[in-house]
């Protein structure tokens, strides 16, 4: 009795942040980023594996082409640099450092609204809500989208692999494993999600073709 109603609470105090989502989601979405910019130190430059994954994107803009003589463990992460590394011209190299933070800070945040919407599969928009905050919040989350490393892509991929693989619509789903691949270039662990995905994806489609043949020829 008492759990009925501490979550009774609980919904009567969110009841309206839980009716107008779009403005909950712009309030964690806004203090997440926000966050992320007071521990952003922009005069300390890239080191270890951020900055081989910088000079990686910065030769693939320069050459227009995927270096040759050499290449980072995962890929995928520069290679999406690179793309913005053409899009601007800077003068200075520390300000293409820059530009690899704030995507990687962008990106973080971004992922709040997947996260949400694939919490909303499960739960109620409060508890929905609960989990987009505790992503957005999360200590260690928002110190690793600092570096300028390949993890907040690698998740936010991650997060919409699963959200188009859950949907009803049979082209998205299709769609899941093709982000799952890049999900894979981006880091190597993605494959494991894509091994998972074709295992339930096989057995989804097995008990479809089972019940379909059961009801065409009347099995119960």
């Amino acid at each position: 009795m008492t759990k009925m109603k501490i979550l009774d609470s609980f919904e009567s105090r969110t009841k309206f942040f839980t009716k107008n989502i779009f403005v909950s989601l712009s309030i964690i979405i806004s203090i997440s980023f926000l966050l992320r910019l007071f521990y952003y130190m922009p005069e300390i430059p890239l080191t270890a594996d951020a900055l081989s994954y910088f000079f990686y994107g910065q030769d693939i803009s320069v050459n227009k082409q995927l270096p040759a003589n050499y290449s980072p463990a995962n890929n995928g992460w520069p290679i999406f640099l690179s793309l913005f590394f053409c899009i601007f011209n800077f003068d200075k190299t520390s300000s293409y450092m820059e530009l690899q933070q704030v995507l990687s800070i962008v990106i973080s945040v971004s992922t709040i609204i997947p996260v949400f919407i694939l919490c909303k599969k499960f739960f109620n928009n409060s508890y929905s809500l609960v989990g987009a905050s505790i992503f957005g919040f999360e200590p260690r989350l928002i110190q690793n989208s600092l570096l300028g490393v390949t993890e907040p892509l690698y998740i936010f991929l991650g997060v919409l692999s699963l959200l188009t693989f859950l949907s009803s619509n049979q082209k998205l789903v299709y769609l899941s494993f093709c982000i799952t691949a890049i999900t894979s270039l981006v880091r190597s662990e993605g494959l494991f999600l894509f091994f998972a995905l074709s295992i339930v994806f096989f057995i989804r489609r097995s008990e479809e073709h089972t019940s379909e043949l059961q009801s065409r020829f009347g099995i119960s």
